[in-house]
């Protein structure tokens, strides 16, 4: 049985397969290894599981099997080349923020619920990048599949 966090890498893989825009696809432990925005390569995406919780909480619970509801982000740094106030760089990101959001709102591998836009953020800019956010939820079974 499996009682593993959600894997990510099915995500990085849906994205490198759907969003031509991107240039990589990379997970948390490359994400936390950046320092400063200018460290973060443009056209690069990160994907990032931020938190998995029990929806049945205290309730009663399975022996074997449980659901485990699974809230990601996916980063992406777009270039900020037409202005200094990141207006223009809104462009960039909202096409690839789109890109992103039509390869994985409703997509569900095996296994999982259809995943969920939940929100989106601008993290950070500077003249020549812009980090972008889109959180997305699921649901996953630890100990098995549903």
């Amino acid at each position: 049985m499996n009682f593993a966090p959600l894997d990510t890498s099915l995500i990085e893989q849906r994205l490198r397969d759907q969003v031509g825009a991107l240039e990589e696809v990379l997970g948390a432990a490359e994400y936390s290894q950046v320092r400063e925005l200018n460290g973060y390569r443009m056209g690069t995406a990160y994907v990032v599981l931020a938190a998995e919780r029990n929806p049945a909480g205290a309730g009663p619970q399975a022996q074997r099997k449980v659901a485990a509801e699974a809230v990601f982000g996916v980063v992406v740094c777009t270039r900020n080349y037409r202005d200094t106030v990141g207006g223009a760089a809104q462009d960039e990101a909202a096409l690839i923020a789109g890109q992103v959001r039509g390869a994985l709102h409703g997509w569900a591998p095996h296994g999982w619920k259809p995943c969920i836009w939940l929100q989106a953020n601008v993290l950070d800019s500077d003249q020549s990048r812009v980090l972008w956010l889109d959180v997305f939820t699921t649901t996953h079974v630890l100990g098995g599949t549903p």
